[in-house]
């Protein structure tokens, strides 16, 4: 379970939100917000990385204590070229919007299109609907494990 503070613990998930600018997104305080409403002791910290630091950084995740990291549109392609392994349709597009760290392996997953085939019905939210369906998607997408 979350802390109220908000704190980070050995026993917390995290994944980082790898963007030119992370603190202006939305993303990580939405799926922050949903990790904390349901107790789920995980936590998105957003990552503010230059495009000549993208490469070293998304390689060095794998000795990290990230658990994976959402790619923002500007890093997608450079990520694919990074990974170890990924699901059909990251190769059959060339790009990848989330990393999942397995054994130190970087595994390519393509979050957006499903969020949006998912979530794209909904008339419930106010605002960015793609930034709503990608975060919802995203906190079912690492919590849907532990509900199996």
């Amino acid at each position: 379970m979350m802390n109220n503070d908000n704190s980070i613990t050995v026993e917390t998930k995290l994944f980082g939100y790898i963007a030119e600018n992370a603190q202006s997104s939305r993303f990580a305080a939405m799926t922050n917000k949903l990790f904390k409403e349901n107790s789920i002791n995980a936590m998105v910290i957003p990552m503010n990385i230059r495009p000549d630091d993208v490469a070293f950084t998304i390689s060095q995740m794998r000795g990290s204590k990230l658990s994976g990291a959402v790619i923002a549109t500007e890093y997608q392609e450079e990520a694919f070229s990074l990974l170890d392994r990924s699901v059909k349709s990251v190769s059959e597009n060339g790009y990848c919007d989330f990393i999942r760290i397995d054994n130190g392996m970087l595994n390519g997953e393509l979050m957006m299109p499903d969020a949006l085939a998912r979530y794209a019905e909904r008339d419930d939210w106010e605002g960015d609907i793609a930034l709503n369906a990608l975060s919802r998607y995203f906190y079912d997408l690492i919590t849907e494990e532990k509900k199996g």
